[in-house]
């Protein structure tokens, strides 16, 4: 018996994430009010590495276009593939978008692994189509899929669980869990409902728990979200890669406030918290 929990211990040792494993990113529609160069040089002074791309933000600087796959160019392609190299910041996701063809899905993924993208967030429903063919893309073009959600029922944990039922590996949640506040749920109740589904997640901390899509975002470990505890499931489950801060909420102390997001994760890495 006692050499059974050594081997259960040393199993879970194994399994279990270090807050090394998780890293933080910044959604680049935070900062929707400048261009996405202007975006990368924020993420800089802030010592954040890593950006969730969106779909539709001014490239900026010398490029041309924004960074809608639909419509960016070949030229730009490349053009914004050198520029992202030569930042040292990493672009780890694109969304939240969508494709509503397999012609489509061919045309983001090219996109994707032009710019060394390996995540996609789409956003929740109850069309379980469009995830079999998500799915399917994913296996094609070697991509991992992320469902997003806002304040829709369906993007509840309960009804994300329901979507990824009978899944492979290649999608699974990439839940915000400040809409989930926004809609009354206790973040640390979803995340283990949807234990070992997470490829990414939305890491948003807000003023209350409460039905009310008014809710302000607020910094890191300020608010009601109880991050600590939801960091501390991620890594009790396995979880290894990008937890991303996305503020919606608009305000001259913006940078400051994300700022203090970055500060306060480095301190959970750190186990100053």
């Amino acid at each position: 018996m006692k050499k059974m929990m050594v081997m259960a211990a040393v199993l879970f040792a194994v399994l279990a994430a270090s807050a090394e494993d998780i890293k933080l990113a910044v959604q680049a529609y935070t900062f929707r009010d400048r261009s996405f160069v202007e975006t990368v040089e924020t993420a800089q002074r802030l010592g954040i590495k890593y950006i969730e791309m969106y779909p539709g933000q001014k490239l900026g600087g010398d490029m041309e276009g924004n960074t809608d796959f639909k419509k960016i160019s070949p030229e730009m392609v490349i053009k914004l593939k050198k520029y992202i190299d030569n930042s040292g910041i990493k672009v780890v996701s694109y969304g939240v978008t969508g494709a509503g063809s397999e012609a489509q899905w061919d045309q983001m993924a090219k996109f994707a692994h032009a710019i060394g993208i390996k995540t996609i967030q789409i956003e929740i429903s109850k069309d379980r189509k469009k995830f079999d063919l998500a799915e399917k893309m994913a296996e094609k073009h070697d991509l991992t899929i992320a469902i997003h959600n806002h304040r829709q029922d369906c993007g509840a944990p309960e009804g994300v669980l329901k979507q990824l039922e009978g899944r492979g590996p290649r999608i699974g949640a990439g839940s915000d869990i400040g809409h989930w506040m926004r809609r009354g749920v206790v973040p640390l109740d979803g995340v283990k409902l949807l234990k070992g589904k997470f490829v990414t997640m939305h890491l948003v901390d807000v003023e209350k728990i409460a039905a009310d899509k008014h809710i302000r975002d607020v910094p890191y470990g300020t608010g009601a979200g109880n991050l600590k505890v939801v960091m501390d499931e991620l890594k009790s489950q396995g979880f290894k890669g990008y937890v991303t801060c996305e503020y919606e909420h608009m305000s001259p102390t913006l940078e400051k406030e994300v700022g203090e997001c970055a500060v306060w994760f480095r301190k959970y890495q750190a186990g100053a918290l």
